[in-house]
């Protein structure tokens, strides 16, 4: 194992280039297993160290040993532009990545997003045979490359609900706004949401394919966003308590958790009041993250409601997700009489899916590729 993420693995990776080419694959694929979406990150000095290295090491390397490669690094969504410029430029690889996928089926999708097998996904979402019903499977579970690869692809008409979910993925994501700005499928739904978050060029492309009315709705909805941020922004920087003091101040007794997320929830910081829930209910932050992208409210309600949240905290909550996700804020009376009328058995079934453990499903018509671990092992 070597000994650290920063300072000395970059002298590594500076000396590496020195070592025969078995010695380097070996030397990087213990660093790899350093990283990982519940690890610490590399620094950007020692990503891009490793991107040069990867990307050098793929084309000698035998076919078994790419696609591991290639596997693991799409695995830890590092964004290692050279090492994935290597992996498309690869036709054999691509082609041994897609052996036995001859048909992309949602379920296979899905698996794949479970075993974050984002470099086949990233393959199948460029396919001209791309079905609706795996478009949206790819738009939930996709990563970020795999969704801008999806929404870059014009011969796959995307559905209401593949379109919405990448409409939700794209507000922190400047290359999947335009892409979605440009897409046929456009609609004034949709275009209302983008005109939230995206700039002033692209607003121009939105508002060309709106009549008139859409166009005054959506620059007056623009227009109330940016003074509520700005409001949100004031009272963030009023808060003397960060999320960190917030969560040992939960953990110390000194504030309840209720307290804690109604001040996370009214200065938009979403992901924190999502950690916190989660370490409650001993959640993992990965399927948090997960669940946050794919703009369900479900979820998050049922982990509300096992820890006895109150109503009014609650309803604040879904007010920030929504902000995050770009939709109108539900109605409050059905919003709260749901969340009323929750189930043990539902609340029950929604915490087993975040955590990994809901029922299993019938067989799937392709047998899906075995897990793969991180690191992977070389021989």
């Amino acid at each position: 194992m070597i000994p650290s993420l920063e300072n000395p693995v970059e002298q590594v990776l500076a000396a590496v280039d020195q070592l025969p080419p078995m010695a380097q694959q070996a030397l990087v694929m213990g660093i790899l297993g350093q990283f990982g979406p519940d690890r610490p990150r590399p620094s950007a000095k020692a990503q891009e160290r490793l991107d040069r290295i990867v990307a050098h090491l793929l084309p000698p390397m035998p076919i078994e040993r790419r696609v591991f490669f290639a596997r693991s690094f799409g695995a830890l969504d590092l964004d290692l532009p050279r090492t994935f410029a290597a992996i498309e430029k690869d036709d054999e690889l691509v082609a041994e990545i897609s052996i036995g996928q001859v048909t992309p089926e949602p379920a296979t999708i899905l698996n794949l997003g479970k075993q974050r097998r984002f470099v086949d996904m990233r393959i199948m979402a460029e396919r001209e045979d791309l079905t609706g019903e795996a478009a949206e499977a790819l738009a939930e579970v996709g990563d970020a490359r795999t969704v801008r690869t999806l929404a870059g692809n014009a011969n796959v008409t995307l559905s209401s609900k593949a379109y919405g979910r990448l409409v939700t993925r794209a507000s922190h994501d400047p290359q999947l706004q335009g892409q979605l700005c440009s897409r046929p499928e456009l609609g004034p739904e949709d275009a209302l949401r983008l005109a939230l978050v995206v700039p002033d060029n692209l607003k121009t492309v939105l508002f060309e394919r709106l009549d008139r009315d859409a166009v005054q709705e959506a620059q007056k909805l623009a227009s109330e966003a940016i003074i509520a941020k700005v409001r949100r922004i004031r009272l963030h920087g009023d808060c003397v308590e960060g999320a960190d003091e917030l969560r040992q101040n939960v953990k110390d007794g000194t504030k309840s958790l209720a307290e804690a997320l109604t001040l996370l929830a009214a200065t938009d910081q979403v992901i924190p009041a999502v950690e916190m829930l989660g370490v409650t209910l001993d959640i993992k932050r990965e399927a948090l993250i997960t669940a946050l992208a794919r703009g369900r409210i479900e979820p998050f309600e049922a982990m509300a409601r096992a820890v006895a949240l109150d109503e009014n905290v609650y309803a604040s909550l879904v007010g920030s997700f929504c902000r995050r996700w770009r939709k109108p804020a539900p109605d409050p009376r059905g919003l709260l009489r749901r969340y009323r009328m929750l189930t043990e058995k539902e609340i029950d079934a929604e915490l087993a899916l975040l955590r990994g453990h809901a029922p299993k499903r019938s067989q799937l018509r392709n047998q899906p590729a075995q897990r793969l671990s991180i690191p992977v092992h070389l021989a």
